[in-house]
């Protein structure tokens, strides 16, 4: 078995046909339609540019065991291509997962893609034994394989199919599937129908943990009631404040003033009617005058988007 002194080494890259490589961890890999467009379009116009990693299936098998690389293979897929460079790993399954694991900064590997690989080796290596391996201490491994453990098999499939964020199910969905499974479980069926933003969920998951035993229930079983509440007080919130301040002043003005214009629209045609003696008309003619420069200011300032008017 190697040390992993080879890997990444240019005598271990081959080039496949994909018939040849098991997928055998497709299951435990979060589905990203973004990335995955992204990564196409990418590999579409420059091609394959980096190895998938493998390990071979057993000494005497022509196939090979996917480890990482399976956003690759289904772009290459994608595209039509039926073959893909491999990097082939002297190591056995579970050490290369756990070597890939090692290098989880640079390989980017989701919390909830962590746990499902750890899950999947814990009952071949202690917490000790993983910790080390992977050069990380003993909790870290124990919170991912609470988080793996703690979310029901919905939510997880949820999180691989991009139903769920993997930061709803991190900050959202964990903890209260630690509370209480069935809440996270309602609550996921409730998203399906009425899909929250990060901010609405957030929102949602503070006032479940301050709330009773019965308006629990009411939130996870009709999250959209909530966030059509929140949004009214939002806007209840937002009025006042406005109100408070100069902008209610304005809005106060301008509500008196569009009233005094509708009397004096209602008063015009007898006030300025041909009988009207010449200088009668000059003298109310004046005060509109000075009116209407003062609304023609006001224009000029809101067009120049609120600079100070100077005339």
């Amino acid at each position: 078995m190697g040390d992993g002194s080879n890997v990444g080494t240019m005598e271990n890259i081959m080039h496949l046909d994909l018939h040849q490589l098991i997928p055998r961890f497709a299951s435990l890999r979060l589905r990203d339609p973004e990335r995955l467009a992204r990564l196409t379009a990418s590999m579409r116009q420059h091609g394959q540019l980096m190895p998938v990693i493998t390990v071979p299936e057993s000494s005497d098998s022509p196939r090979w065991v996917l480890i990482d690389g399976y956003r690759r293979l289904q772009a290459l897929q994608q595209i039509g291509e039926d073959r893909i460079w491999v990097d082939v790993w002297d190591h056995s399954v579970d050490e290369a997962l756990l070597l890939c694991l090692a290098r989880g900064s640079e390989r980017s590997l989701e919390a909830i893609e962590e746990a499902a690989l750890l899950h999947g080796l814990a009952d071949r290596f202690s917490l000790r034994e993983l910790a080390q391996r992977i050069g990380r201490d003993v909790s870290w491994v124990s919170r991912r394989l609470a988080l793996f453990k703690v979310l029901p098999e919905e939510l997880l499939e949820a999180v691989r199919n991009d139903q769920l964020s993997v930061w709803a199910a991190t900050r959202i969905m964990a903890p209260l599937a630690r509370a209480n499974s069935d809440h996270a479980r309602t609550l996921l069926t409730a998203l399906e129908k009425t899909p929250l933003s990060t901010r609405e969920l957030e929102r949602l998951f503070i006032q479940y943990q301050h709330s009773p035993k019965a308006q629990r229930e009411r939130l996870v079983n009709n999250p959209g009631l909530f966030v059509q509440a929140m949004d009214e007080h939002d806007r209840t919130t937002d009025d006042e404040r406005l109100a408070a301040g100069p902008e209610g002043a304005w809005c106060k003005d301008l509500g008196i003033t569009e009233q005094i214009l509708k009397r004096l629209t209602k008063l015009a045609p007898t006030l300025f009617s041909c009988q009207q003696e010449g200088s009668d008309t000059d003298r109310l003619q004046q005060p509109y005058e000075r009116t209407k420069a003062q609304f023609q200011r006001l224009d000029r300032i809101l067009d120049q988007g609120g600079k100070h008017d100077r005339l």
